[in-house]
C-alpha cells in the first residue's frame, strides 16, 4: 500500500524537532514518530478496522468464525475486516436504514449504482469526495474510463465502482440445445430466420417428448423492451433504449423497426414457439424451465455454459449439450449486443468516516482489485484451499476437503472489490468451456451498441419511472393476439407529444452540455 501523505509531512516534523534538541541520542535522532525508537517506528501500523455492508446475491454467506481466508486477506491488506452480508431481496432496506442511521458502516455498496437516490445522497454531502484517491491507485486505474463515466457525478468520483464486463451481462445473447440441433440437422442459428425456423422444428418434433417441449423460454413481459429477447431487437436494427440522431433524441419504440419486432413476438408467442407462461413467469421460473432440460433456446449470459448449470440440465437429460449463439442477424443485416453499465453496485464511504480512515478504506480497495487479492479471491490459501493454481485458466486444483472448505469460506465473496477483465462472466474451471465462453464474449467486440444517455438521469424520469406503463400494456395485448398496433402507436406517440418529450430533453440537456 501507499504511503500516507499526512504521516510522511508528520514525519518531516518530527526531524525538524528532533534536530533542535542537543541532549538527544544518536538512536534517538532517528525517530520517526514523536519519540519512539527506530525499532519501534519500524514495526507495521495497526490494522484498520472496516465495516462493510455488501449484498449477498444468493446462497450462504461465509462462515466467518475461524476463517483462514479471512485471516490472509486480512494479515496481506493489514485491517481487521467485518462484513455483513445481507439478501439480495431486503438489501435496498437494508442501506436506507443504514444510511439514515449514520455511523454504522465503514463502506457500503449501492446496489442501484447511479440512480436518482445515490446522485441525491451525493448531493446531500452523505459520501466522501474520493477522485483524488483513486487516481492514485493503479489497480483501479484499469477499470475504463467507460465504467467511471457511468459512476461519477458532476466529473467527480464518490465511490468505486466494481467493475463487471461492458457486454456480455445480463441478457446478453441466445443459448440453445446443440444436442437437439444435431438431432434433426440443423446448424447453429447465425439469422432470425434460421433460428426461427429452428424454433418451429423443435416445436413439430417434441424433443422433449410427452408434448412437454418448450423451443423458447422467455419472461416476464414487464417493459415494451421485452429484454429476454434483445438479440432480435438487436437484429430489427433497435437502439439499446434511446438514439441520438443529430440533434434529435428518441426512444427504441419511437423507431419504425419496433413493429417489425413486435411482429416477431407476436408470431412466436400466438404460434408456441415462446413459453405460453411468459407474459407472467418471474425470471427465476424462467431459469428453472431451462434447467428443467424441456426449453430449446434461452436469453441469458456466458455463465449458462458452466459445469454446474449443465450437470442440472443433464440430471433431466443426459444427453443435453448447450451452445452460444453470439448474436443473429436481422433481415436488414442488422445485429448487436447491449453495452451495460459495467458494473454491479458502487462503493462508498460514508462521509461521517475520518479523511484517514477513507485514504485506508481506498488503499483496501485497491488491493483488493490487485492480482495477488485476484487469486486469492478465485483459489484461496495455497495448501489451504487448493494444491495448485493455474493463473492463465484460473483453474484451481483441489482435494474433496479443500472443495468443501473454500465453499465454506468463500474466499471469492470476502474480497470485496474485483479486477477489470472483459472475461468477468467465464466462470468455468473446464479448459474446453472456459473456451466456449471466451468464443461468445469476443464475439461482442464488434457489435456492442450503447445507450448514449447511460451516463445521465432525467429528473422527470426519475420522479415517473412508470412512465411508459401504458405502452408496455398495449405491446403485451398486442403480442399476446389480443390488441391492435393502432392502439400501441397511439400510446407511443402520446408519450412522444407528453412525458416523453419533456424527458428526452433532458437527457439530451446534458449530452450536448457534456459534447461542449
Amino acid at each position: 500500500m501507499k504511503t500516507n501523505k499526512w504521516v510522511s509531512a508528520a514525519l518531516a516534523t518530527t526531524l525538524a524537532v528532533s534536530g533542535l534538541v542537543g541532549c538527544a541520542s544518536k538512536e534517538e535522532t532517528k525517530t520517526g514518530d514523536g519519540g519512539k525508537s527506530a525499532a519501534e517506528s519500524a514495526k507495521p501500523a495497526e490494522p484498520t478496522t472496516i465495516k462493510a455492508l455488501a449484498i449477498l446475491s444468493s446462497g450462504e454467506p461465509p462462515v466467518l468464525e475461524n476463517n483462514q481466508a479471512l485471516k490472509e486477506i486480512e494479515k496481506r491488506a493489514n485491517v481487521k475486516l467485518q462484513v455483513e452480508f445481507v439478501p439480495g431481496d431486503v438489501y435496498t432496506d437494508k442501506v436506507n436504514i443504514a444510511i439514515a442511521a449514520g455511523s454504522q458502516y465503514d463502506m457500503i455498496l449501492m446496489t442501484d449504482g447511479k440512480d436518482d437516490k445515490f446522485v441525491k445522497l451525493v448531493k446531500q454531502g452523505a459520501f466522501h469526495d474520493i477522485s483524488a484517491l483513486v487516481k492514485e491507485s493503479k489497480d483501479l486505474q484499469r477499470i475504463p474510463q467507460y465504467t467511471w463515466d457511468n459512476t461519477t457525478v458532476d466529473g467527480k468520483v464518490f465511490g468505486v465502482p466494481r467493475p463487471r464486463a461492458i457486454h456480455g451481462g445480463g441478457n446478453a445473447n441466445f443459448f440453445i440445445r446443440k444436442d437437439w440441433l444435431d438431432k434433426y440437422g440443423l446448424a447453429v442459428p447465425k439469422t432470425i430466420d434460421e433460428f426461427t425456423n429452428a424454433l418451429k422444428v423443435f416445436k413439430e418434433k417434441d424433443p422433449a417428448g410427452g408434448g412437454k417441449t418448450i423451443p423458447l423460454v422467455a419472461g416476464p413481459f414487464t417493459s415494451s423492451w421485452y429484454g429476454s429477447l434483445n438479440p432480435i431487437g438487436f437484429g430489427f436494427g433497435l437502439p439499446y433504449t434511446y438514439k441520438v440522431d443529430g440533434d434529435k433524441a428518441s426512444a427504441y419504440f419511437q423507431q419504425p423497426e419496433y413493429k417489425a419486432y413486435l411482429d416477431w413476438i407476436k408470431m412466436a408467442y400466438t404460434g408456441g414457439l415462446i413459453d405460453k407462461d411468459a407474459p407472467v413467469l418471474k425470471s427465476g421460473q424462467v431459469q428453472d424451465k431451462f434447467l428443467s432440460g424441456v426449453a430449446g433456446a434461452w436469453v441469458n449470459n456466458v455463465g449458462l455454459l458452466n459445469e454446474n448449470k449443465l450437470a442440472t440440465i443433464r440430471k433431466a437429460d443426459s444427453k443435453a449439450e448447450v451452445v452460444g449463439i453470439p448474436s443473429l442477424t436481422g433481415p436488414e443485416g442488422k445485429t448487436g449486443v447491449q453495452m451495460i453499465e459495467g458494473y454491479f453496485g458502487i462503493w462508498v464511504i460514508p462521509s461521517n468516516v475520518s479523511k484517514e480512515k477513507a485514504k485506508k478504506i481506498v488503499e483496501f480497495l485497491s488491493w483488493s482489485a490487485s492480482d495477488e487479492a485476484t487469486v486469492l479471491g478465485k483459489a484461496g490459501v495455497e495448501g489451504v484451499h487448493y494444491t495448485s493454481f493455474n493463473k492463465e485458466l484460473n483453474v484451481a486444483e483441489r482435494t474433496d476437503e479443500q472443495k468443501k472448505l473454500y465453499d465454506k469460506e468463500k474466499p471469492n465473496l470476502l474480497i470485496l472489490q474485483n479486477d477489470y477483465t472483459k472475461y468477468y462472466y467465464v466462470d468455468s474451471q473446464k479448459p474446453e468451456i472456459q473456451q466456449a465462453q471466451k468464443d461468445v464474449l469476443d464475439a461482442f467486440d464488434k457489435i456492442g451498441v450503447a445507450n448514449p444517455f447511460l451516463m445521465y438521469l432525467s429528473e422527470t424520469n426519475g420522479k415517473n419511472p412508470d412512465n411508459t406503463k401504458k405502452i408496455t400494456d398495449a405491446t403485451v395485448n398486442y403480442v399476446m393476439g389480443k390488441g391492435e398496433w393502432s392502439a400501441v402507436q397511439a400510446e407511443i406517440d402520446a408519450w412522444g407529444q407528453g412525458i416523453g418529450a419533456t424527458i428526452l430533453k433532458e437527457y439530451m440537456d446534458q449530452y450536448n452540455a457534456n459534447k461542449k
